[in-house]
């Protein structure tokens, strides 16, 4: 940043050294002034992370010195003490759109992408591969997009550069010696996981050999661990595919290996920061997990977005194949993640929507009872002992009323259950978290309200939402301004009138809900109702404001960087989705949206915190450090004119030349160095 000089571009300055320690003090301290002494939470897709040109494979990673560094840093910005995850399995490239989703991923099993392969360099992890074998996977990353959108073409594929290289390093590890400490924890993993571990590797295999996916199977092979199916049969095909393909199963446990042992040392990385990792226990489950545990699944009934329901007629049975499945999922992540775990649309565990796959008809089933989110507690509680912690466990009970109605008996169950809710339909009773504690009667306790995940649109889109009249606008000009609110793909708009109809009343009921913030937010912190309405940046200050109000909170990485790209634009998702990176300039990126009112400017958040409760009179010294800070983050880079930088060049010229003079009048008058001439010679 500061060799920029030569250019006429303004940067935001960072903090120094000094400054950023003294940030990291007063984060807590203000926070518990402020009630804010809970969670503070930053989402993110791991994958996005910043990494260095020279290992650009075409992804981030979370145990990487960048993407480490960028959590760091957000940590003095932000003050967050807690890093949330998507779900990190096996990711699988649509093929519309080519559209990588990790709410599709594999439920059990980790993804290879948690492999840094540049870490498999390390002595640590065996030298297994060479930095030349990395840089080959770099020089394949020549998508003409990368250094915006994830490049999951060069890393997925069994066939790309990534998979051979891995396959390179499973070559060398199985040569390494059986008592080196490597070998016993791969033993010892394989041990403990095969359960899932062969029929996912057995899956992988199949379909490579099919081409198409496990309903176009021979029946045999859609059976092989039903065991409601001709044991015999199974047992023989079984014991065929188990030696056909030994090397392909033992390379499969080896990427399992190291994605659990990656995804260990990023959690103790984070430990050390002071940072808590919280993994997302997506709802769904994957056509792996249908592959190997077929009686845990209703046939033919989804749970909705096209994933397989889990068996709703037996799962209240804790014996069943459908429990027994929830239990081993929840095991996995429970240690995994610690014990810190956000649970996917958990209202589906009290009344899920179950999908019939044909018909698209839907049945909304109230099961009158928490006996799920009891089995998942006591599952985690078994995994973390005395370590226990109920309120590591973060339910998403937010939903449409139709999926999800918040009557007596779901209230009574969520009621002393940590949930977690978005501000994008924040009304008077609803959506922030006075109105959750004064008309639902939630505990500040055990409520997350913030401004969102994936799921909301950005921040910044929703604070540029207007009162537009689209019946004066062309249907190309109303399709450009829903195409920049919603994001996604929109050729869907163009060539769906429902969708385009459908986006049309969207925007119309945002605007309605921005309308009713804006009178809820002017009254909290005595700002005019029509500042707040008509100038964006006001109206997301304020906002992001309002999600400090609770003791917990969350922010979207995306809301962080003050960004327009809808992450997850829904039934508008195409290609770009869930691909956008995090740039190697993310400071100058977060700085500049701030500077701007956009970004999440903490020192902003806690000024209006800090005057909405009084404290801003009570404790005068620490509210002046609070704008202090509020300020230098917002304040440009000092910048050199060009007279001075000539100037300072041209002296830097003369010294230069000055001391090279000095040096051969020096040398001249010095005796020779015989030891020098000595070694000289030799």
């Amino acid at each position: 940043m500061r060799i920029e000089y030569t250019r006429n571009i303004a940067f935001q300055r960072r903090l120094t050294k000094s400054e950023g320690k003294e940030v990291n003090k007063l984060h807590p301290y203000i926070q518990n002034l402020a009630g804010h002494n809970g969670k503070n939470i930053l989402i993110l897709h791991d994958p996005c992370l910043p990494v260095e040109a020279e290992l650009d494979t075409g992804i981030g990673y979370l145990f990487s010195k960048t993407g480490l560094k960028f959590l760091k840093e957000m940590k003095t910005l932000l003050g967050i003490n807690t890093v949330e995850v998507h779900p990190q399995g096996e990711y699988y490239i649509g093929k519309k759109n080519r559209f990588c989703c990790p709410y599709s991923a594999t439920a059990l099993s980790l993804g290879s992408h948690l492999i840094p392969p540049a870490e498999l360099v390390k002595p640590e992890y065996g030298k297994l591969l060479t930095l030349k074998e990395v840089q080959s996977i770099v020089e394949k990353n020549t998508a003409p997009d990368k250094n915006k959108l994830l490049n999951w073409e060069n890393i997925l594929h069994f066939d790309t550069q990534n998979e051979k290289m891995l396959m390179k390093a499973f070559e060398r590890f199985k040569n390494l010696p059986d008592g080196s400490i490597l070998k016993k924890e791969f033993t010892e993993f394989s041990k403990n996981n095969n359960d899932w571990l062969e029929p996912f590797a057995l899956y992988q295999q199949l379909l490579i050999k099919n081409k198409k996916t496990l309903k176009h199977w021979n029946t045999l092979e859609q059976n092989l661990y039903n065991p409601d199916f001709d044991s015999d049969k199974r047992n023989k095909l079984l014991s065929e595919l188990r030696i056909k393909y030994s090397n392909q199963i033992s390379f499969y446990k080896f990427k399992e290996y190291f994605a659990e042992k990656f995804l260990k040392e990023a959690r103790a990385a984070l430990k050390n920061m002071g940072l808590t990792l919280t993994g997302d226990q997506l709802i769904g489950f994957s056509e792996s997990e249908l592959f190997a545990f077929p009686k845990a699944f209703m046939k033919d009934k989804t749970i909705g977005w096209g994933l397989p329901a889990l068996d709703y007629d037996t799962i209240l049975d804790p014996n069943s194949p459908a429990s027994k499945l929830l239990e081993r999922k929840t095991e996995l992540f429970a240690k995994r993640y610690d014990g810190n775990i956000r649970f996917d649309v958990a209202w589906a565990y009290l009344h899920p929507a179950i999908t019939e796959h044909t018909t698209g008809q839907v049945e909304h089933r109230a099961l009158y009872t928490d006996a799920l989110l009891k089995r998942i507690e006591e599952t985690v509680k078994k995994v973390m002992g005395d370590n226990y912690t109920p309120q590591n466990l973060i339910y998403e009970f937010e939903a449409d009323g139709k999926d999800f109605p918040l009557n007596k008996y779901n209230k009574t169950y969520i009621q002393n259950r940590t949930k977690v809710y978005s501000m994008q339909y924040m009304s008077h009773d609803w959506g922030y978290t006075a109105g959750f504690v004064n008309y639902q009667n939630f505990a500040k306790e055990s409520l997350i309200a913030g401004l969102g995940n994936q799921d909301v649109l950005p921040l910044k889109n929703f604070a540029n939402i207007k009162n537009i009249d689209f019946s004066k606008l062309s249907k190309d000009e109303s399709i450009n301004i829903l195409s920049q609110t919603f994001g996604g793909d929109i050729n869907i708009l163009k060539s769906d009138e429902n969708s385009y109809k459908f986006h049309i009343e969207k925007y119309i009921d945002l605007w309605n809900k921005k309308k009713i913030q804006a009178e809820i937010l002017s009254k909290k912190y005595n700002i005019p109702y029509e500042t707040l309405l008509n100038n964006p940046s006001e109206f997301a200050k304020v906002k992001a404001a309002e999600a400090f109000a609770g003791k917990n909170s969350m922010f979207y990485f995306m809301d962080v960087l003050g960004r327009t790209n809808v992450f997850d634009a829904q039934d508008l998702n195409g290609y770009e989705n869930y691909r956008y990176r995090i740039g190697a300039n993310y400071i100058e990126e977060y700085t500049q949206a701030v500077s701007k009112g956009f970004g999440i400017n903490m020192f902003d958040i806690y000024e209006k915190r800090f005057v909405s409760l009084g404290l801003d009179t009570r404790y005068p010294e620490l509210f002046k450090k609070i704008q202090k800070f509020k300020q230098i983050i917002m304040e440009p880079e000092p910048q050199k004119s060009n007279i001075k930088k000539y100037l300072a060049i041209g002296c830097g010229i003369i010294l230069f030349a000055g001391l090279c003079i000095a040096g051969i009048v020096y040398n001249k008058k010095q005796p020779p160095d015989k030891t020098t001439a000595v070694n000289k010679v030799k």
